[in-house]
């Protein structure tokens, strides 16, 4: 039992991420299924005084429509056409407002709404209802082959009829129907009502004690099952078995095959009655059938019974009314219908029915100095006007997007530790308009502090200490390490005037770990900045990597020379 609790998780897991677009399509074929069959019902209710064959090649054509109407769907390329109006939105849809701090910004900019695009773990009822639905279509398969094995069996325990009297009838109608093919004639203890199976080799299994029937009540069953023959039914039910097994939650799916079941009897009756039988007379004897019954052939089976006692009340009425057609349906006809429906249903299956789209999008790729693309960078995306905000990250490809962005003016903004923040001019973003910007971001600069400290002269004061700023370095830039440091000394004369301060410089690490042209930045004490440039002029560094590879990098070196209290 265990065992089988462990299997079915696995099956979920492995299922759970079929989902997000892949239900759009299945709905949306579920939705023209509904329709198609709806279309049919209809159709059949303004046939409902022609012909019996004319209703069957309805529902025969709609089964089969639902059957191709998915492949078609997959075969043919999409065809996308705007119907319904595109939901409004502000930057995009699907966001959620928060607050974030900003300490770069003013004070009266402390908190900043932004909206941040939520990434939802990957829901698991898409794949329990796929479970649910592959088991009902095997399960109905199953019965389908169930029913076929009942009746090869049953046809296999049969033997030959040598009635000579059925044999003749036999004949006589095959060639009143014009039916080319040999049609096998067998009998057989088991069978309780006569059916026929087989497209390619037919055959008719009639009860034990027909070589004792009438010879009316003889050439009646063989009439009717010589119909199905010539009507090719044990084909055409094919695709009724299959759509009842792939949408055996759809109700409509049903009650079609059920219809298409009922106007197949009533067409083989329309035969018998073009064959010249009298109408009361078949009536009356199918009346006499019905009550005999002792077997049903499966409905799920390819073979056909003659008698179902739920269908013998329409049938009744359908054979004594003489305002029904109860004419044939000429094989012109049934081709233009065939082709028409081919015609309908290829557009019908492309046609996507979509929104409006009066949005645009915002697309773009990150890349370092190298060229590499910088994967996990944050990208915001500001609307001017509103100052919505809108956060994402660029993908494992560097790449990110903003869809179904409402016109209006943007900027955009690129963040990664490591590199410099940028950020891009403002974007006119107009109605169905898409930006594609490649952007590409500059190593960020490298800090170091260093503290010198000297011995203060009495009666001075002690200055603010400055904190001391850190390096900021991610993604795939590595930061500098100091390997080699010579500390700068205090100067005498700096020591003996009680002059403090911090000297700042710029300079450029090399690939080879060297400094490079190092100037200062501020206005310090001349004897502080000698002492600090010849102790950082002699500095050594294992040199930034990009990507693995040594780059230069600009630096800012600040010294800071204090006092001892």
């Amino acid at each position: 039992m265990t065992a089988v609790v462990h299997l079915a998780v696995r099956v979920l897991q492995l299922f759970s991420g079929w989902s997000g677009w892949s239900w759009a399509p299945v709905s949306e074929v579920l939705v023209k299924v509904t329709i198609l069959l709806l279309t049919a019902f209809a159709l059949v209710l303004v046939l409902r005084r022609a012909s019996a064959a004319g209703r069957h090649l309805v529902w025969t054509l709609s089964l089969c429509a639902v059957l191709a109407l998915p492949i078609f769907a997959l075969a043919f390329p999409a065809w996308e056409v705007p119907v319904f109006p595109s939901a409004q939105s502000g930057i995009a849809s699907e966001v959620t407002s928060i607050y974030r701090e900003r300490s770069a910004e003013p004070p009266e900019d402390h908190l900043v709404p932004v909206a941040v695009v939520p990434s939802p773990a990957k829901p698991v009822w898409p794949g329990v209802l796929l479970v649910v639905w592959a088991l009902g279509s095997l399960f109905c398969m199953a019965r389908m082959v169930v029913g076929q094995s009942c009746v090869r069996s049953l046809a296999g325990r049969s033997r030959l009829c040598q009635s000579s009297q059925a044999l003749s009838a036999l004949k006589s109608d095959l060639q009143r129907l014009r039916i080319s093919r040999a049609v096998e004639l067998r009998t057989g203890a088991e069978i309780g009502i006569p059916f026929t199976r087989g497209f390619f080799r037919p055959a008719i299994f009639l009860p034990e004690e027909a070589g004792e029937w009438k010879g009316e009540r003889l050439e009646f069953v063989l009439a009717h099952e010589l119909a199905h023959v010539a009507r090719h039914d044990c084909l055409t039910q094919i695709p009724a078995q299959v759509a009842c097994a792939l949408f055996w939650f759809h109700p409509l799916v049903w009650l079609a095959a059920f219809q298409m079941r009922k106007e197949r009897e009533r067409a083989c009756d329309d035969m018998v009655l073009n064959l010249g039988h009298p109408a009361a007379d078949y009536a009356e004897f199918l009346v006499m059938l019905c009550r005999s019954l002792r077997n049903i052939t499966p409905a799920w089976s390819t073979g056909i019974a003659m008698a179902e006692s739920s269908q013998l009340e329409v049938r009744m009425k359908a054979l004594l009314d003489p305002k029904i057609n109860h004419k044939p349906l000429a094989a012109s006809r049934v081709l233009f219908a065939a082709v028409l429906t081919m015609a309908l249903l290829v557009p019908a299956a492309v046609i996507h029915a979509t929104a409006k789209n009066d949005t645009g999008s915002i697309s773009g790729t990150v890349h370092d100095p190298s060229g590499a693309v910088v994967p996990d960078a944050g990208v915001t995306l500001t609307n001017t006007q509103s100052h919505e905000q809108v956060e994402i990250q660029t993908g494992e490809d560097g790449t990110f997007s903003f869809p179904g962005v409402q016109p209006g003016s943007y900027q955009l903004e690129i963040s990664k530790p490591g590199f410099v923040r940028k950020r891009i001019p403002i974007l006119e973003l107009a109605s169905s308009r898409r930006f594609n910007e490649n952007i590409s971001l500059d190593i960020g600069e490298v800090t170091q502090t260093v503290l010198v400290t000297g011995h203060r002269p009495a009666g001075t004061a002690s200055k603010p200490q400055h904190a001391p700023r850190r390096i900021r370095v991610g993604g795939l830039v590595q930061a500098p390490k100091l390997i080699k440091k010579t500390h700068p000394v205090y100067p005498p004369s700096a020591e003996e005037q009680g002059i403090e301060g911090s000297v700042i410089m710029r300079a450029v690490i090399g690939t080879s770990g060297q400094i490079l042209s190092l100037s200062p930045y501020n206005g310090a004490d001349p004897a502080l900045i000698k002492s600090a440039m010849d102790a950082v002029r002699q500095w050594h560094y294992q040199p930034t990597l990009l990507n693995g590879e040594p780059v230069e990098v600009a630096t800012t070196i600040t010294v800071v020379f204090r006092l001892d209290q």
